[in-house]
């Protein structure tokens, strides 16, 4: 008759208590850094949130300034849409715990349109005086209103030259190149790209375009500096969930007659649209947070005739570049409360960023709307 071996538990084993202790002690690090983290995060919005949400009774005028009507319009739409799009995911919740169902999509995009374009059209001069105002130097009550403007739109520029290049370079590299020598010297000088400061790419777009194309300091200049930049980021990113796409799928693409770059178009790269997409989000936040590069190569001062001028040859600070501007150059009695404000309204608007990523992730991926039409 044999003998149960007696049985080892988790508990009995050499070193259980270390690994307890260890363990216990990760745990609690963790809890303290996410603590420190969020307690930063408020204090922050706290601190120069009462600049974001304190709405005008009374219309600010405009400052005869070109553009400002629309760029007033547009912050309006995302300030107001935002507001709307909250709301329903509110109704939607409390109709999902109430009645066991959302509420109908046909129902709620129209209601948060409808709240956007009111606020554009009719609410765009009782937003916080704070977004729509111009920046003061010297006397208290500045504004963001152009860095704002100057923010988005060098989102727009530099995506549009990061996008075409980066994920047109991740296709060759994951699905066209055939030399894996010429595909490792690539992935080596995207490295070293990554690698080197944004520092040395602000250098490089003031020595290129500012000294020898004389340009000047300009939006152009800083946004192709950050498209650089961007690039090794977005082509990683995207090689990675390009390779990530099941071959079954374009070999099917591929039996049915497509061709290749067909394959490419219609199945690949809408499998792939979630990373692709995350890569972008990264790389308007580093557009967002980057100063170094831009003041070097769009400037810091914001002229007044060309403060919402789509001209990208003129210059203008960002929120980022005001914001380091603000504190070490700044003459304003109240600096200190402007730079809490647009260190808010920085941290609000990746926020709104990332929202609207994961919302457009939904329509891309294994089980996107994008793949299924692709598919059909």
């Amino acid at each position: 008759m044999s003998v149960a071996e007696p049985r080892l538990e988790r508990g009995m084993r050499n070193g259980a208590s270390l690994e307890r202790t260890l363990r216990l002690s990760l745990a609690t690090g963790a809890l303290a850094l996410a603590l420190l983290y969020v307690s930063g995060l408020i204090y922050l919005l706290v601190r120069g949130g009462y600049r974001l949400v304190a709405f005008t009774s009374i219309a600010t005028p405009l400052a005869d300034i070109q553009g400002e009507p629309m760029a007033r319009a547009g912050l309006a739409a995302i300030v107001f849409g935002s507001f709307g799009w909250v709301a329903s995911s509110i109704a939607n919740f409390a109709s999902a715990k109430i009645r066991g169902a959302y509420l109908p999509k046909r129902f709620t995009r129209p209601a948060v349109v409808a709240i956007a374009l009111f606020g554009a059209l009719l609410l765009r001069d009782h937003l916080p005086r704070f977004l729509i105002a111009l920046p003061s130097e010297t006397r208290a009550g500045g504004g963001i209103g152009p860095e704002i403007f100057n923010t988005l739109y060098f989102a727009v520029l530099s995506t549009s030259l990061t996008l075409p290049v980066g994920v047109g370079a991740a296709l060759y590299m994951a699905r066209f190149a055939h030399a894996k020598k010429f595909v490792g010297l690539l992935r080596t000088a995207l490295d070293t790209l990554a690698s080197l400061p944004s520092i040395v790419y602000g250098l490089f777009g003031f020595l290129v375009f500012v000294v020898q194309m004389k340009l000047g300091y300009s939006l152009f200049a800083g946004a192709f500096v950050l498209a650089l930049l961007n690039l090794p980021l977005v082509v990683g990113v995207a090689e990675e969930s390009l390779r990530a796409v099941p071959r079954e799928l374009e070999e099917a693409s591929l039996a049915v007659g497509a061709t290749d770059v067909q394959t490419a178009l219609y199945v690949t790269i809408p499998y792939a649209w979630p990373g692709i997409l995350s890569a972008l989000v990264l790389s308007i936040g580093r557009v967002f947070a980057e100063s170094a590069p831009l003041i070097m190569t769009a400037g810091t001062t914001i002229s007044r005739a060309t403060a919402y001028s789509l001209d990208p040859l003129r210059g203008g600070e960002t929120l980022a570049v005001h914001l380091w501007y603000v504190n070490s150059a700044g003459l304003a009695p109240d600096k200190a409360d402007v730079s809490a404000g647009t260190a808010a309204t920085l941290v609000v608007l990746i926020l709104l960023t990332n929202i609207v990523a994961a919302r457009l992730a939904r329509y891309g991926g294994a089980t996107g709307t994008r793949l299924q039409a692709a598919t059909k």
